[in-house]
């Protein structure tokens, strides 16, 4: 009997069949795991691109609270806001590009208000690379003729009442368009009123994600 159920047993071993083991992945699930693969990276590019650009949005709009802040430090001490062109802060440039953004550098750091705040570093550049002879810095030695710009480096528009409906020409140093870097910009009108915005006082605008200046995106003080 032992012997018996033994041998039987045995037997319906041998006769079972065995499993073959697997050699690899198929074709099919090979691309269907690199599908995923790049689905979850165009996922992740795609978030941490969105990230990006809304660090970008929120330091330009740092910038420009700063700029509002020292801008009526200098109302208070001038009577008025700094000048959008330079002729006022009798400053010859080499060229007219980005003249509102200079400007409005050139007067909160001229030496005729020394008592003024500098603005930050990393909110300045030479997008045009211009520079003057006249002695206006109050740190002796100053020659360029900066502008204060946004996250993605491109010039900040200043426009003061006097200027709007006028053109200014601003060069940006990330175009929308890399073979057309200069936009011809204007103040801007309110969608609500259809007149200017901000009409007595001053207009701070930023090209935003974009990089055109007068599209939705654009970072303002209005």
């Amino acid at each position: 009997m032992v012997r018996a159920t033994i041998e039987g047993g045995s037997a319906a071993r041998a006769a079972a069949p065995r499993r073959r083991g697997r050699g690899g992945f198929t074709l099919i699930e090979v691309l269907a795991v690199l599908a995923i693969l790049g689905l979850l990276m165009s996922l992740a590019i795609y978030y941490f691109g969105r990230q990006k650009e809304q660090g970008y949005v929120a330091k330009t709009a740092s910038t420009i609270a700063e700029l509002e802040i020292l801008i009526t430090s200098y109302e208070t001490k001038k009577g008025g806001p700094p000048p959008c062109t330079l002729a006022p802060l009798k400053i010859r440039a080499d060229n007219d590009l980005n003249e509102g953004s200079e400007a409005l550098y050139a007067a909160l750091h001229a030496k005729s208000y020394p008592e003024g705040s500098n603005v930050r570093e990393e909110g300045l550049a030479n997008v045009d690379g211009d520079s003057t002879a006249t002695l206006y810095h109050r740190d002796a030695g100053v020659t360029q003729l900066m502008e204060v710009v946004d996250g993605w480096g491109n010039p900040i528009a200043y426009f003061t009442p006097d200027s709007y409906g006028k053109e200014g020409r601003y060069l940006m140093a990330e175009p929308a368009d890399p073979n057309d870097p200069e936009q011809r910009v204007t103040a801007q009108k309110s969608p609500k009123t259809g007149g200017w915005a901000n009409a007595d006082r001053y207009q701070l605008i930023s090209a935003g994600t974009d990089g055109l200046f007068g599209t939705e995106d654009d970072v303002t003080n209005f």
